[in-house]
Order: structure tokens, then sequence, then C-alpha cells
């Protein structure tokens, strides 16, 4: 154990140190061959935060990387709850709801990202009036729509293909014990397929994150945009530092999942 986690330790300091490393070897490239002055890599320390939260002034977040997070979390949310009924739907009895939630996931999963994100803007209205209160419908929320669909969409085929990975005499079994469908699922089925959902899962969480960048197209202040928007204000020479840094920033979020999710694999291969 005490080997493992000198090891874990090990990896960690490695990943910060190329990570450092890299942002580093940017600032020098960009001093030598983009006349990046010292004015400039004040500018660049100056507008981190925005990149970071979308704000210059205080610490609300307003957009910037922040705002990727977010919207991954939420997405995650909607999608792991739309996903698991889908996946269910697709094992039932009825040949009516598996076949409309067979329809549901192969369609969202067989569709460009950008095409939904697009789809959702101008389906939805900006504002839904329901006579006692009004529901606004931004960019940001149009887009945690449509990302959830797409997501939604690939869960349903990890639930389904999880539930259907477990031997078939385990629910023969169970039924001889006089369990109802319901209570198979509940009680023996999905506590072991649970185990198999989680690195695919985790899997998809991480290219969700990646995926955020593409509503910056649909008008939401995320990373991209706002590294944009600086570009915008400062000149194109800051260009490559900004952008290396949003990729870091992006890399030390998502590579620690996926170093987890190949453990988590691991473990599950060796019981």
């Amino acid at each position: 154990m005490e080997t493992k986690d000198k090891r874990t330790q090990f990896n960690w300091q490695t990943f910060l140190g190329l990570a450092v490393a890299a942002l580093l070897v940017t600032v020098i490239l960009a001093a030598v061959f983009g006349n990046f002055s010292a004015a400039e890599f004040q500018t660049l320390i100056k507008r981190l935060p925005y990149v970071l939260i979308g704000n210059q002034q205080g610490w609300s977040i307003k957009g910037g990387f922040a705002m990727n997070i977010i919207m991954s979390l939420a997405c995650m949310a909607i999608a792991t709850i739309l996903g698991t009924f889908l996946g269910l739907a697709q094992i039932a009895r009825q040949q009516v709801i598996r076949g409309i939630a067979w329809f549901l996931t192969q369609f969202f999963r067989n569709s460009p990202w950008l095409v939904i994100l697009y789809v959702m803007l101008y389906l939805l209205p900006f504002q839904l009036n329901l006579g006692f209160t009004t529901i606004e419908f931004s960019p940001l929320a149009k887009s945690i729509i449509g990302l959830s669909l797409v997501v939604a969409a690939n869960i349903s085929e990890i639930v389904r293909g999880a539930i259907q990975s477990i031997p078939s005499g385990q629910w023969e079994a169970s039924e001889a014990m006089g369990y109802t469908r319901w209570q198979i699922l509940q009680l023996v089925i999905l506590p072991q397929a649970l185990r198999r959902m989680i690195p695919p899962w985790m899997n998809w969480y991480a290219i969700l994150t990646m995926g955020t960048t593409l509503t910056n197209l649909v008008g939401v202040p995320e990373g991209l945009t706002a590294v944009r928007e600086v570009l915008e204000l400062e000149g194109e020479g800051l260009a490559i530092p900004l952008y290396t840094v949003l990729m870091l920033l992006f890399f030390i979020y998502c590579y620690p999942i996926a170093r987890w999710t190949k453990e988590l694999e691991s473990r599950i291969a060796n019981g």
C-alpha cells in the first residue's frame, strides 16, 4: 500500500511538473520568437482571472474556464438521470417503450454536437411565459439542454450494456425465488452493474467537459470566449500563451479523470 501511495504521489509530482514546464516553455518561446515583452507578461498575469472566471473585478463566476466546469457538472447530472431512464427503457418488456428508447438513444448518439446546440438555440424560445412565472432560456441554458441530450444517449447505452452484461442465470434464479422484475433490478442486477457503469461514465464526463468549448459558438461566455475577448482587447501577441493556459487547465482537470478511469477498469477486470 505504501509503495502504491508513493507511486501515486510520484505520478502527481511528475504530472504537475510537466504542466508547469510546458507553461514556462511556452512563455520562453513566445518571448524569443514572438517578441513577448515584460509588459505583455504582466498583461497575461493580469488577464488570467478573466480566463478563469470571466471576471476581472471580483471573485464571482461570470464565465471563463469555471463556466466550462459548471456546464459539465450540470449536463452530467441531467444526462445521468435521463440516460438511466432511457437505458432501463431499452430493456423494458413492452416493445413500444423499447422502440422509442432505442430511437431516441440512436438519434442523439449519432447527431453532431454542434448541430444539436444550434437546433436548441433556435428551437427553444428565449423565454417561456407560464402565466404565473416566466422561464428564461439563455444560450447557457439551451447549451446545457443540448449537451445533456447527447450525453444522456450515450449513458443510456452504458446502462443497457452494463445490465445486459450480468449473466442471465441471476435473473432466472431471482425469479425462481419470487422476486418481481423491479426487485431483481434494484436488489440484484443494478448493484453489480453499477460497478461496470462507473468507468465509462467517468470517461464520458471527461469528453463532455472538453466538448463544452463548442458552446462558445452559440454565445456562452466560457473559456474560449474569454480568451477571444482578451485577445480583442490586448492584441494577438497573447494568443499562444492564453490558448496554452486554457489547454493546460483542461488537461489538469481531465487527465486525473482518465487515470482514475483506467484504475477502476483494472480493478473491475481483476475482480
